[in-house]
């Protein structure tokens, strides 16, 4: 089952800072294999175990979506690695006949790394682009059975809104 969440931004989120590592924006086409091997590993746990993913199936998730742009797209590193990515979080823009809704996307943080603020690192960064283009609220979907990802959303101040996806 499927829980949707949602945060009120009531002021401009403050990027979060986390010595040790670094955030940049995704850079393509050059970002996507690393991309997909931390998808692997940080999905590797989950139950349910979410399928893997190869490059056209990367394609077709995000480069073929509308709301999908390489900017609004974070990566977290060790700082003076760059070329290790440990996290991923991309902010989806979904459009309809009535509203506009920032939604989290695919956040991900290699199981070794997680802990550690970088989580809350990428998440800063979606949360700050979203009030600057001038999102007030931000909304996600995780599964119920994923009690880590729920609690983590939760301590970071988002809320159920309902248990159904709102598509």
């Amino acid at each position: 089952m499927v829980i949707h969440l949602c945060k009120q931004l009531a002021e401009p989120p403050v990027v979060v800072d986390r010595p040790g590592f670094g955030v940049r924006t995704l850079l393509l086409p050059d970002d996507v294999p690393a991309w997909l091997a931390l998808r692997e590993r940080a999905v590797a746990d989950l139950t349910p175990q979410p399928r893997p993913w190869l490059h056209a199936d990367y394609e077709a998730e995000m480069f073929d979506k509308p709301w999908w742009h390489a900017e609004r797209n974070w990566l977290a590193f060790v700082d003076g690695a760059p070329e290790q990515t440990i996290g991923a979080v991309t902010l989806a823009i979904r459009a309809s006949n009535a509203a506009r809704i920032p939604v989290v996307h695919w956040l991900l943080v290699d199981p070794h790394w997680r802990r550690r603020g970088v989580g809350q690192l990428l998440m800063s960064h979606l949360e700050r682009a979203a009030w600057e283009a001038g999102f007030r609220a931000v909304e996600l979907e995780t599964h119920t059975d994923w009690a880590a990802a729920v609690a983590f959303y939760q301590s970071i101040g988002y809320a159920p809104v309902r248990t159904s996806s709102p598509r």
